[in-house]
């Protein structure tokens, strides 16, 4: 299991600088959050030239890039968004490939929660479309990953994967703090997503008694089926990047040492 880190603890950093501070602080992967204005040049407006010197600075950067991060969504009913939201998710799938990284993720939440048989049909509707997502990003040797995220807990990613007929592009990110939020604990959670787990996301804090017992297990299960892809700190616009980058690259050597890795 590998260490990696989102774009957006470092959201004014440059591709150069993003690479610089993961190689110092021992990380090896690097996702990037497009859309969100970024100074990394991810992002679907980079030409083909663009796109090439990217792959370029990546491959000789020392970081494996690991996951492209869009918010790409298939839950809206509305006529057209689906479809809109599809053609964006090929995008960034060709995105993804032009520059060398191996996943995408997107969400599925919100999801309905008023009974009368609408999540069960939003549901079936969502593993249509991400079916469809999954085959372009097999054809180019990418991985989906879908989220657990708000109220799309683990079942929830389970019963679309099942419904979807377990696509070979399709898989899950493991985002173990939205389950824990939502009513699952960590081997609850993962007994929905066991097998099919390709990125992790997670995030810590500076404080020096924080209990990290649920990611330490989550770490644990993970290893025990011979997961070796990457956890990827989740911290948004933080106060002060550098030490966001220390606290997860300390925090991390603790939860390995903890499973005796």
């Amino acid at each position: 299991m590998k260490l990696a880190f989102m774009s957006s603890v470092m959201p004014k950093a440059a591709l150069a600088d993003l690479l610089a501070q993961g190689t110092k602080h021992g990380y090896q992967g690097i996702e990037f959050r497009p859309e969100w204005s970024q100074a990394h040049g991810v992002e679907l407006t980079a030409s083909a030239k663009e796109r090439k010197a990217v792959r370029k600075k990546l491959a000789e950067g020392g970081l494996d890039p690991c996951c492209l991060a869009p918010g790409i969504r298939f839950h809206e009913d509305e006529p057209g968004k689906r479809d809109a939201q599809l053609e964006l998710l090929n995008r960034h799938i060709q995105l993804a490939a032009d520059v060398g990284i191996g996943r995408v993720r997107v969400f599925a939440d919100p999801l309905p929660n008023k009974g009368a048989g609408l999540r069960s049909a939003n549901l079936a509707a969502q593993a249509d479309y991400l079916a469809r997502g999954a085959v372009k990003a097999h054809a180019l040797g990418i991985r989906l990953v879908l989220e657990t995220h708000a109220n799309c807990r683990a079942a929830d990613v389970a019963e679309i994967l099942w419904r979807a007929a377990y696509p070979p592009g399709l898989w899950i990110n493991w985002h173990l703090a939205h389950c824990l939020n939502h009513g699952e604990d960590v081997d609850e959670a993962y007994r929905h997503v066991k097998g099919r787990v390709a990125h992790v996301h997670f995030a810590l804090s500076a404080e020096k008694h924080e209990d990290i017992s649920y990611i330490i297990r989550q770490a644990q299960l993970l290893a025990w089926e011979g997961y070796d892809g990457y956890f990827s700190v989740e911290a948004i616009n933080p106060p002060d990047s550098d030490m966001a980058m220390k606290t997860h690259a300390d925090g991390w050597k603790k939860i390995l040492a903890a499973i005796g890795r």
